[in-house]
């Protein structure tokens, strides 16, 4: 991999692959289409708060080497941008993780805990989180629980200024095709063995009284389906999407954002935990950290970190950092 210097004139760097060489020796070489991907660039660099003013907040993310041009299938759009063939789409659908309702997992310093299942890591981490009073049950998934809390991603419109009526739901979401199939999961099988993912008895609104949440999560084990062509060692498993209910109604005393972190009209949601294979001690030592101590639990710990993609069935994606943990 070699980088390109971004730093003054905008430089177009193109090669052809093997196929494309032939073409053009052929004499019927032409370009159909094209893909633009963003993987080496770091949005955080984004400084609202520059002390040289607002022509400088993008300066160093307009300054950041761009990968050089190769060959390899996925060698440099792993992640790569949407694709929307709908020409009169006026808004752009997000995909975001819901951390206000009580079934919602929340990450610790970014980072999501799950818990192998042996009987005592688990409790001892919620432990260590601030306890059942304190919500540590919301900090720790526990490897193939079904009935606890859940990572949960909303997708939709995130703009305040459409409001997320039902009519706003039917014209901009569902007229355009924008609510979620399905959601494909890929995961690393060397660590994760399957996704729990939502069942038919997953709902998520808010048509209880007075525009209260009603959200129940039911989850089921998927096993991967195919293998993931753009990274090492991971397949993909398919994840069912459930229709995002939350609305807003002129009558409720509790507004829908206090359900759904989606701004505008909603689309779909899902809800994921995660089954962790056998992992033998060699594998913490080889792919993780052993002997690793925790803020207010008890002993010490190893722990192996992956990295999991969502993918929604729009092209919407997700990272979530994933953190198996073990007691020693």
């Amino acid at each position: 991999m070699a980088f390109l210097d971004n730093s003054g004139d905008i430089i177009l760097d193109a090669v052809l692959t093997e196929i494309g060489r032939k073409k053009m020796a052929r004499g019927n070489f032409s370009i159909s289409k094209f893909a633009l991907g963003d993987d080496e660039i770091n949005y955080e660099l984004y400084n609202k708060n520059h002390a040289s003013g607002s022509a400088y907040y993008d300066l160093e993310i307009m300054q950041t080497p761009i990968f050089e041009s190769n060959t390899a299938r996925n060698a440099t759009i792993n992640y790569g941008l949407t694709s929307i063939n709908n020409r009169r789409l006026l808004y752009m659908p997000a995909i975001k993780r819901n951390n206000i309702v009580d079934r919602s997992m929340l990450p610790v310093t970014n980072i999501y805990y799950l818990a192998v299942s042996d009987g005592v890591t688990y409790d001892a981490l919620v432990t260590a989180f601030g306890g059942i009073a304190g919500g540590g049950q919301r900090k720790v998934l526990l490897s193939g629980k079904r009935d606890s809390s859940a990572i949960l991603l909303e997708t939709g419109i995130d703009n305040s200024e459409i409001a997320g009526t039902a009519a706003n739901r039917i014209n901009l979401i569902q007229s355009n095709n924008l609510t979620e199939a399905y959601f494909d999961v890929s995961v690393d099988s060397r660590f994760l063995s399957s996704v729990l993912g939502p069942t038919g008895a997953t709902t998520f609104s808010n048509n209880g009284p007075s525009g209260d949440s009603q959200i129940s999560i039911v989850l089921a084990p998927k096993l991967p389906n195919r293998r993931d062509p753009s990274r090492t060692n991971h397949s993909f498993i398919r994840i069912p999407a459930v229709t995002n209910n939350v609305v807003k109604r002129e009558n409720d005393n509790k507004a829908d954002t206090a359900t759904s972190v989606i701004a505008g009209p909603r689309a779909s949601m899902t809800a994921l935990n995660f089954s962790t294979t056998i992992l033998a001690p060699d594998d913490y030592k080889r792919y993780g950290k052993t002997g690793q101590t925790i803020s207010g639990a008890s002993g010490t710990y190893k722990y192996i970190d992956t990295m999991v993609k969502v993918v929604g069935s729009s092209g919407l994606q997700e990272q979530l950092p994933i953190r198996i943990v073990k007691k020693e």
